[in-house]
């Protein structure tokens, strides 16, 4: 099973002059970007089409023509006037449905003159974009990877916390890639243009100059993404530290309220070691109440019959 392409986004030159960056803001008009179309030949459709419904509705207009004969209303007759007077009257039409010919094959030959002008604009300012067709399979890779290296760069958090120096990674990196990029696809240009075999030994040292020049070329391509890679790399780590210190902070948080509760549970402990020396105190009241309700109680039994049998 062949290997799926490698999907790369459209680069465009950082430095381009604005109205270039402008035009080529729209990526995916990069990427539609298909052949110019003559303004006659777009709107042809639209006026052959518009010529045919008009060619039709003049017979139409002839045949269906009124008489001067009334018909019986109810009858057969009566229904068969009446749909010819309904389609003399659509025949009736033409002109309308010639302006609208007319105004539909106008429309599209001003969108095929503007399409033809914004590929003219675009094919002016080819140098300042790389897109997918301009690179070779391989080199193609290698540019998906300085872009996921960009990418993971841009979305880190230490990143977007301006930890690591924000303003800087926006405007260099996207140099970075564009410079990748460019010297990617003249090393894609070259490589297609190299000679085959031959027999000469002058051709041949050339053909083994140039292929020594471009493998020299995509060595310092590759070392400048792998450079990429390990600034990618780093920030990853970054980030991980800085999650890391953000959870030691949450436990150092969650340990002061810890301490906290630890305070208020040895309140708890003295609180109920005051509480227990007023238990025992009230014990003590409540014996003495009870030792002295019994002798009162005595008392009373003693007392009791004397004051009976006086």
């Amino acid at each position: 099973m062949p290997d799926a392409p490698t999907p790369i986004a459209p680069v465009i030159n950082p430095d381009a002059p604005a109205p270039v960056r402008t035009l080529l803001g729209n990526r995916n008009a990069i990427l539609a970007a298909g052949p110019a179309v003559h303004p006659v030949v777009a709107a042809g459709p639209i006026v052959l089409k518009g010529g045919l419904v008009l060619v039709a509705m003049g017979p139409l207009w002839v045949v269906t023509t009124p008489s001067d004969v009334e018909p019986v209303p109810g009858t057969v007759f009566a229904g068969t006037v009446h749909a010819a007077a309904t389609l003399h009257w659509i025949a009736d039409l033409w002109p309308y449905a010639g302006a609208a010919t007319l105004l539909l094959a106008g429309v599209q030959a001003f969108r095929s003159v503007m399409y033809s002008r914004k590929l003219r604009a675009l094919n002016a300012a080819a140098e300042h974009y790389v897109q997918d067709r301009d690179l070779t399979k391989d080199t193609r890779h290698l540019l998906a990877r300085a872009q996921r290296a960009q990418s993971a760069i841009l979305a880190s958090q230490v990143h977007r916390l301006d930890l690591i120096d924000r303003q800087r990674n926006e405007v260099v990196l996207p140099v970075q890639v564009w410079e990748i990029a460019s010297a990617l696809r003249d090393y894609s240009r070259l490589s297609d243009n190299t000679a085959g075999d031959s027999s000469s030994a002058e051709v041949v040292a050339l053909q083994a100059a140039r292929r020594q020049a471009l493998r020299v070329s995509r060595d310092g391509v590759e070392q400048r993404i792998a450079a990429l890679e390990e600034y990618a790399a780093q920030v990853r780590e970054a980030d991980l530290r800085y999650q890391e210190l953000q959870q030691i902070q949450r436990l150092v948080e969650g340990n002061d309220e810890a301490l906290d509760l630890l305070a208020r549970t040895a309140a708890d402990a003295l609180a109920v070691a005051e509480i227990e020396a007023m238990a025992k105190e009230a014990a003590i009241v409540a014996k003495t109440f009870s030792t002295a309700l019994d002798r009162a109680s005595a008392a009373a039994v003693i007392a009791l019959p004397t004051r009976a049998t006086a």
